[in-house]
């Protein structure tokens, strides 16, 4: 149980939705035990006690029992570790929900070996329940069986969307460069913080020294860049790590162009900026592996980008009104016992 809802949790429970303004929802009749409904769906109480014990014993496994008390910054002002996980798990319940409703108009169902799986991993979890487990939350090994299935089929759902959409990137895309870059600016940066721009005829001044530094470079193989920074006193001289995105935020298209034409080793004529006036060195023209773990990153933001978009679509029509404010259960909510079990376990 714990390492399918885990792997769960990291493929769907870090894409973050928005939640709609909520119009309220009608009172569950005779049932204490309904946290909160959703698209037609009670949430019983043991069905959110289910996820927050998978959460719990990941969250306190990989970071100790005392994360539940440690204060967040979020959108709504300080909070702690455990009502934003509170939050979450409602978030990740109602995903579930979710992306299950659309399973059978993708054609997607169960087979006979992951029910099997599921069976197992049920039976394990619901023997790990105490009897106080069992009477306080009205968990049945049937809702353990129903919580796991439904992950499991979000989880397809979720992989064949992916799937139908082509994520890939090229290589210059997500390339990445390392240059040294030697600035003879033109401005500067008075006491109280403002930046002042230099006269024409100080700019025509640092343009000279940038020619006369690159000539330096050029008939003598002994000058380093370095002799030029301490020679001139350049207070804007370092070597960066950039993408081409990045490239292009700080410099500008044309800027970036003459960076990546470098090859490795080659010295750039000098290059006009925003900033003043370049001579650029091309240190790394395409780190390798920093380019491949980019090319991931990149694609895993426009999966998530590319998820949230279709999901927040399939929300509208499932249930637009849900409200965690006014439609949750707030006691049943609170309930769930994170701060009991970090003093039992210090």
């Amino acid at each position: 149980m714990r390492c399918k809802k885990k792997t769960w949790l990291i493929v769907l429970g870090l894409l973050c939705i928005s939640m709609l303004p909520g119009c309220g929802k009608k009172e569950p009749e005779d049932n204490t035990k309904v946290v909160y409904q959703f698209g037609g769906n009670e949430i019983l109480y043991g069905e959110f006690y289910i996820y927050a014990r998978t959460i719990e014993e990941d969250y306190q496994k990989t970071y100790g029992n005392g994360i539940w008390s440690l204060e967040l910054t979020t959108e709504d002002g300080q909070s702690t570790v455990r009502d934003v996980t509170l939050q979450d798990i409602i978030a990740d319940i109602n995903r579930v929900k979710v992306l299950v409703a659309q399973a059978e108009k993708m054609e997607i169902s169960l087979k006979d070996n992951e029910r099997a799986e599921v069976e197992e991993e049920a039976t394990a979890f619901y023997k790990g329940l105490t009897e106080t487990d069992l009477v306080e939350t009205e968990i049945t090994k049937e809702l353990v069986v129903q919580v796991l299935e439904e992950n499991m089929l979000a989880q397809k759902v979720y992989e064949q969307l992916l799937s139908e959409y082509d994520f890939e990137i090229s290589e210059e895309e997500a390339r990445i460069t390392t240059f040294f870059d030697m600035v003879f600016e033109c401005y500067g940066v008075k006491k109280d913080g403002s930046v002042e721009e230099y006269t024409d005829e100080k700019k025509a001044t640092q343009l000279q020294k940038a020619n006369e530094a690159l000539a330096s470079l050029a008939q003598d193989e002994d000058v380093t860049f370095e002799d030029i920074v301490d020679k001139y006193h350049l207070e804007y001289a370092s070597s960066y790590t950039m993408s081409k995105t990045e490239l292009i935020e700080e410099y500008g298209e044309a800027v970036t162009d003459r960076i990546l034409e470098l090859t490795d080793g080659q010295v750039s004529t000098v290059v006009q900026s925003q900033y003043g006036y370049h001579i650029f060195k091309m240190l790394k023209s395409n780190d390798e592996e920093l380019t491949k773990k980019n090319k991931e990153e990149i694609i895993s933001a426009k999966k998530k980008e590319y998820f949230n978009g279709v999901y927040d679509e399939w929300l509208k029509h499932y249930d637009a009104h849900f409200d965690i404010k006014t439609d949750v259960n707030m006691d049943l909510f609170d309930a769930f016992p994170f701060s009991e079990n970090e003093q039992e376990s210090k």
